[in-house]
Parts: C-alpha cells; sequence; structure tokens
C-alpha cells in the first residue's frame, strides 16, 4: 500500500485499442481475442510499497504520457444554470464511457485529470510497474484499497460500479499512436456481442443516486457564432442540459472530443479525448 500525502488544488487488460471499428474483421477478434486472454491469464503482481507524493505520480507520468496533441476549447456561448454550480462542479468527474469486449465499462484519462482526481478523494493506493502491472503490456498501474463508486450510464440504464484500476500501457501495437491510460470499473453487466456493438455511455465521480441521465442530440454556438452537432444530457430532470460531448475530426484517422459541463450556466470543458484509428 502507498500512502500519499495530500497536496492542493489537484483536481484491466481493457480495451486498449480506441476506434476499433475501423480495423480489419480479422484483426479485431484477433486482438480482442489477445486481451480476453491477458485478462484471464494474468498473474496478481506484487505491489510498490515507496510512499510518493501525488505531485511525484502526476509529474513522473506526464513524462511519459505525450500532453502536445492539446488543444485549444471552443467557447460556447452561455444557457440556463442547472445541476452544476460554483459550490458542487469541482466536487464530480465527468468522461464518455467505453464498453470493453469483456463487458467492461472504462473511460479514457488522456490528459492525467482523472487520476489527480480520484487521488483527492482517496490516496491510499496501491502501484505496480512493468511486468507486475501487467506481463505482457506492461507499464504503469494503479488500484484503491477502500471501494470508489461511480456512476456508469450506457444503453439508457445506471449502474452504481467499482474502480478497479487506472492502467497506462508500456506499449502499443499500433505504431505512431500515443498511448493513453484508462480507468476500467468492475463488470456490472453482461453485455451481448460487446465485441462488435461499440457501446458508448456516460461515466460520473463519484457516484450519486439521485442522477437520473437523459440524452439528446443537440446543437451549441460558440461565441464566434460557429455551430456544433453533439450530445446533450439533462442529469436532473429540469430540461436543461447540464452535459455536452461532440467529436471534431480532425484528418481521416483522428478525432478529437471534448465533453463540457454547465457550470452555473457557463460551458466549461471538462474531459478531452484524442482518438487515433489502430492502422
Amino acid at each position: 500500500m502507498v500512502k500519499i500525502p495530500p497536496i492542493a488544488n489537484l483536481q484491466n487488460v481493457i480495451w486498449h485499442f480506441k476506434r476499433r471499428q475501423n480495423l480489419k474483421p480479422t484483426k479485431f477478434i484477433l486482438t480482442i481475442f489477445l486481451l480476453t486472454t491477458l485478462v484471464a491469464c494474468g498473474q496478481k503482481p506484487k505491489t510498490n510499497n515507496t510512499v510518493v507524493s501525488q505531485e511525484e505520480i502526476i509529474d513522473s507520468l506526464k513524462k511519459t504520457v505525450n500532453q502536445k496533441w492539446i488543444r485549444q476549447n471552443p467557447e460556447l456561448n452561455t444557457t440556463k444554470p442547472s445541476f452544476f454550480n460554483k459550490d458542487n462542479e469541482s466536487k464530480y468527474f465527468l468522461g464518455l464511457l467505453q464498453i470493453s469486449g469483456q463487458s467492461v465499462p472504462l473511460t479514457w484519462d488522456d490528459n492525467l485529470s482523472l487520476l489527480q482526481f480520484i487521488l483527492t478523494l482517496d490516496n491510499e493506493i496501491n502501484i505496480k510497474k512493468g511486468v507486475t502491472a501487467d506481463t505482457n503490456f506492461k507499464g504503469t498501474k494503479i488500484a484503491w484499497e477502500k471501494n470508489i463508486y461511480g456512476l456508469v450510464w450506457f444503453n439508457d440504464k445506471a449502474y452504481k460500479a467499482t474502480v478497479d484500476n487506472w492502467h497506462l500501457f508500456g506499449f502499443t501495437e499500433c505504431p505512431g499512436t500515443i498511448i493513453f491510460p484508462n480507468l476500467s470499473f468492475k463488470k456490472v453487466a453482461d453485455i451481448p456481442n460487446a465485441i462488435t456493438n461499440n457501446i458508448q455511455g456516460l461515466t460520473i465521480l463519484p457516484y450519486n443516486e439521485n442522477i437520473k441521465i437523459k440524452s439528446t442530440e443537440t446543437t451549441m454556438t460558440t461565441e464566434n457564432g460557429k455551430t456544433i452537432k453533439g450530445i446533450g444530457y439533462d442529469i436532473d430532470n429540469d430540461a436543461i442540459l447540464d452535459i455536452f460531448s461532440y467529436s471534431e475530426e480532425i484528418d481521416e484517422t483522428t478525432n478529437y472530443t471534448r465533453l463540457y459541463i454547465n457550470a452555473s450556466g457557463q460551458w466549461k470543458c471538462k474531459w478531452i479525448n484524442l482518438d487515433e484509428a489502430c492502422i
């Protein structure tokens, strides 16, 4: 167990290869089978008991995870206030959700903001590196001593899910792409044809049983007058959108996704994801 001294103002083998729908069917199935086998056969690793600070962890990981891809976020026109405000907006983390081929819910942590947030909820962790993290993909894996619960929502249904681990793989089978970490939850349901269904949804941490999610296709207008098509989410049943996400095509193999929250009527970008095709 590693206990991390808190600092102020910080904000499995799973589906590592993004945009699998772009892979050729044979390669797609073989890759999923490989990942499934790795999870089933993985050995229990030893724990790193070194005492380190949150700053040391994040600073070390920033040297590993490329951050040069991050872009400026468009400013969206204001809206009516709803769920999030100055008192609670920093108490939640939100991200888009994917379901792996093993029916495991996961979200990406491209800029390390999710790891920073969870470390403020619980600073007692186990850190595993190299082959102790994963015998095949190595990297860095972090798990929490106590259960942390999040809300995962997909197929119009919400679940209370337990955080499993945060994992940054040590290498990728997709040359030329950036390796990003992800946070996986323990499985909440068996999803038929999970490998090919490409199910997506939303995750909110920590879990709040009062949150009820409804989604709709919508458009937003930027302060520069540009119209953006995306998905809006109402999480408190007041017919006012609390969350907005959209994906911007950078080129034929790369998408850049942003998620905003409505904080007292101001749209603030809280989660970003660079989605690169594995070619």
